[in-house]
């Protein structure tokens, strides 16, 4: 493996663990996105939101975090894939999320598995296009 391929590599996992790392602070997470991102989310194999654009992005992840306590997320394998300036990146995430219903907190589970197709732009990796899988939900009152 080349040292290019390794280099990009390591700055693949850079974007998708700063994404993490801001937890729900959804407008500074926008930098990893290119403007005309396409991301898609499904709970189960239902597609619950297809987004096009990252105004639209943030708007809509703005809206389903706001309520929103607290948060927790934790990334686990990752399998990267380089071809010159495009790749592809597939992970998994486990998201821990505090919320209120019927007046109480409580946690929602979320393990997620993101298949993520990322281009270079500007010298940066961005975030093309996302498939976002919640695969498995479990909610418990805290």
């Amino acid at each position: 493996m080349s040292l290019e391929i390794l280099e990009a590599k390591e700055a693949i996992r850079e974007v998708i663990d700063g994404f993490a790392n801001m937890e729900c602070n959804v407008p500074a997470q926008m930098v990893y996105f290119t403007e005309d991102v396409h991301v898609m989310v499904y709970m189960g194999d239902k597609l619950t939101m297809d987004i096009h654009g990252r105004e639209t992005l943030e708007k809509q992840f703005s809206a389903f975090t706001g309520g929103i306590k607290a948060s927790h997320h934790q990334n686990g394998q990752q399998v990267i894939t380089v071809e010159g300036d495009t790749a592809t990146d597939v992970h998994y995430c486990r998201a821990a999320l505090v919320m209120e219903e019927n007046g109480q907190e409580v946690v929602s589970d979320n393990y997620i598995r993101y298949t993520d197709k990322l281009v270079k732009q500007g010298g940066k990796w961005l975030i093309k296009e996302r498939e976002q899988h919640f695969v498995i939900t479990k909610k418990q009152t805290i």
